[in-house]
């Protein structure tokens, strides 16, 4: 028996009979039950009486999420198991808050963590679920949530004014350990918000993704500034940024940048962004070869911009000196795949999940990874 599956109404005429009979009994102790309703209007099942069972009441917080997944996965067509409980091949006993399970399928477990967790415990608990043979999705109140595809983890809130659940995704900038300032809160660290009931529908609905950007046909922004060259007193054009504009293709999914010279390996990738931007596709727009160069400062050769007009070295260290009046010039259709990626120091804005928000669309329906 369900809460959620009663009105209001419903639920007084239960309250009434249960009072008269007594014969609704707590499933996790047996003792007697009394129906109660929070601060947030939830509909719960309560301990009639304080005992020694060790189960004790969640804030309203929680069982406001709880109701509001457990909806959301019966809408979704799964079925559900409220408060579930079990034990892992290896005798280590697990609860959530509640299982989704369809025939033919994994179960997928939703936990709502309200209170703080060490990122360690997470890792734990998580590798749990795994030896259950359970996915479990992480709804957590705390700032700092793991980010890996292997441990699924989002920020919980609530609304206030709307009396709703919200779930946060981490933005580009987001890393755990940084995540307890003062500041953020802000748009550089979380980027989507999504209504609860929402959020558990699409990720059900195979809505979520992990590094969405990979395995995508991206616009490749080419970012440039000009300069007078320090040989020929010519102007030039240096390419300053590459930016890869998954934002264009795919709502709220962030955008990723990167230098040339995260490409100088002497090897797969000079070659690979020679080829992306060769010289004939560079010139009319002002801006020399990109190509390995020998610099006698540095005393070896790397992969650089040069003068359109005489071809010198436009060194590495003088870029920031015109980087603020880099716009971009024109842009390329290009697949961003692990020949892209794996030049990538900074991956940041890459290892995030993302949740398709565009409506009656499955990320699955034209996923590269479907």
């Amino acid at each position: 028996m369900l809460s959620i599956d009663f009105d209001a109404q419903g639920w007084e005429d239960l309250r009434a009979r249960n009072r008269k009979d007594r014969t609704l009994k707590m499933t996790c102790c047996g003792a007697d039950v009394t129906l109660r309703q929070t601060k947030l209007g939830t509909q719960y099942f309560a301990h009639a009486k304080k005992g020694s069972c060790l189960a004790g009441p969640d804030p309203a917080e929680v069982l406001l999420a709880r109701e509001m997944i457990a909806k959301a996965v019966r809408r979704a067509g799964w079925s559900i198991s409220v408060e579930a409980a079990g034990t892992s091949t290896e005798e280590e006993e697990w609860t959530v808050d509640v299982l989704a399970s369809r025939e033919g399928g994994k179960p997928v477990a939703f936990k709502v963590q309200w209170g703080r967790l060490p990122l360690d415990e997470v890792s734990r608990y998580q590798a749990v679920f795994h030896a259950a043979g359970i996915r479990t999705l992480w709804l957590m109140r705390q700032q700092s949530i793991p980010v890996e595809k292997a441990a699924p983890a989002f920020r919980l809130s609530h609304d206030f004014d709307a009396n709703i659940c919200v779930v946060s995704l981490p933005g580009p900038h987001y890393h755990p350990a940084f995540a307890t300032g003062k500041n953020s809160d802000g748009p550089n660290y979380w980027r989507q918000h999504i209504e609860l009931g929402r959020f558990v529908e699409g990720a059900l609905g195979g809505k979520l993704r992990f590094a969405p950007q990979v395995g995508r046909t991206l616009p490749l922004d080419v970012c440039a500034a000009y300069t007078e060259c320090w040989r020929c007193k010519k102007t030039t054009g240096l390419v300053i940024d590459l930016c890869f504009a998954a934002s264009r293709v795919l709502q709220d999914a962030a955008d990723v940048t990167a230098k040339i010279y995260d490409f100088d390996d002497e090897g797969r990738g000079a070659a690979l962004l020679m080829s992306t931007l060769p010289a004939a596709l560079l010139a009319p727009h002002g801006i020399g070869p990109i190509k390995p160069r020998y610099s006698r400062t540095e005393g070896q050769p790397y992969l650089s911009n040069g003068c359109i007009h005489c071809d010198a070295l436009q060194g590495r260290f003088f870029d920031h000196e015109v980087a603020y009046d880099a716009h971009p010039i024109f842009s390329i259709d290009v697949l961003f795949d692990d020949q892209w990626v794996s030049h990538l120091e900074d991956r940041e804005a890459i290892d995030k999940w993302w949740f398709d928000d565009r409506p009656g669309k499955s990320a699955a329906e034209d996923s590269p990874q479907a």
